[in-house]
């Protein structure tokens, strides 16, 4: 992991919004798949982090967001 440091749940609510547009754009149905089941993580994390502010995720979990949100260039 680079620099990255967790921002809460806006950090995972970029990254959603990232993987949605991705999976709209992918016509590979394993690439889908992968991107659904990442977008339902993120999801649940998302969740947690709204009802708890100063929830952390799991280093595993941030490594991930960090990787998502390269994706669309918005560390």
């Amino acid at each position: 992991m680079k620099d990255y440091a967790f921002a809460g749940a806006e950090s995972i609510n970029r990254a959603i919004g990232i993987l949605v547009a991705l999976d709209q754009a992918q016509v590979n149905a394993m690439n889908e798949l992968m991107i659904d089941s990442a977008i339902d993580e993120c999801a649940q994390e998302y969740e947690k982090a709204l009802a708890d502010p100063s929830y952390v995720p799991s280093k595993e979990f941030i490594v991930r967001l960090d990787d998502y949100l390269a994706l669309g260039g918005q560390q």
